[in-house]
Order: structure tokens, then C-alpha cells, then sequence
């Protein structure tokens, strides 16, 4: 069972995700990951934070969607930039719900060991990924 912590301190307003939808998504995450006890810390960081974290993690200096961190076989965490993830569901034209949920899906699966560094693990990766979004109802667009 994947069990979730969500800290949503810096949204405001109607910018909340909803528990329901992140149970949701945890559930068909769990089918094609296996039932394994897992604990996710999910955070939503301002820019600057993302930014900073991408540097120091990854040595990219530029803000990005989703950072997913490994810290043991059983305990993650994921840190989502809810503004730069409001400006690529306005990009691509779907419900920044959409685009949260594709991004919690997407860390989820980095959490679980799945990449997409070679072509032979994204195709798996995305294969999943997709299955996932599409059972959620959400765009599976890559």
C-alpha cells in the first residue's frame, strides 16, 4: 500500500488538490506497481525552491515540473512546482488536475524505480504511465 502525506501549504484557495483524486491515483499507481508498503511525501514548492533543488540534485539551473527522491526501498519523496505545472496545463490546453495528476503519476513511477534516461526505459516507462493516466481519465500525452 502506497500511503501519502500531501503538504499544500503554498497553494491558496480553490488550488488545492483534492485527498480523493491523490487516493485515486495512489490505487491504480499500487495495480501496476504491486502492492508493496510505501510512504510518499508530496510537497508543492515555489520556483525559486524548484529551481534550487533541480540545481543542487540534478545540475540543472531552471525550474521543472516534478522532482522525484528516492530515500529508501520503502520512503520517497516528490516535490511538484504548482506554478510552472498551472502554465503547462494552460500550454497543453487541460485542467491544471490534469496536469497534477500526470505529474504525481509520472514521480510516482521514478519512486518505484522506472526512467526514462534510455529508450528501452522510457517505453516501459511511459507504457505504465500511460496505462495509469488512461484508467484515471486523464490525457496520456508524453
Amino acid at each position: 500500500m502506497i500511503q501519502a502525506e500531501m503538504n499544500q501549504a503554498l497553494l491558496r484557495g480553490g488550488q488545492h488538490y483534492p485527498a480523493s483524486r491523490l487516493r485515486q491515483a495512489l490505487r491504480f499507481v499500487e495495480r501496476v506497481v504491486g502492492k508493496r508498503t510505501y510512504a510518499v511525501s508530496i510537497a508543492f514548492v515555489s520556483p525559486s525552491a524548484m529551481r534550487q533543488a533541480n540545481r543542487r540534485y540534478r545540475k540543472k539551473d531552471r525550474v521543472t515540473d516534478v522532482l522525484s527522491f528516492s530515500l529508501s526501498d520503502h520512503l520517497g519523496e516528490l516535490l511538484i512546482c504548482y506554478s510552472q505545472a498551472k502554465r503547462q496545463a494552460r500550454e497543453m490546453g487541460h485542467s491544471i488536475r490534469d496536469e497534477i495528476t500526470f505529474l504525481l503519476v509520472h514521480g510516482l513511477l521514478h519512486l518505484f524505480g522506472h526512467d526514462h534516461e534510455r529508450s528501452t526505459q522510457a517505453k516501459r516507462m511511459f507504457n505504465l504511465q500511460e496505462k495509469i493516466l488512461q484508467a484515471l481519465r486523464v490525457d496520456s500525452r508524453l
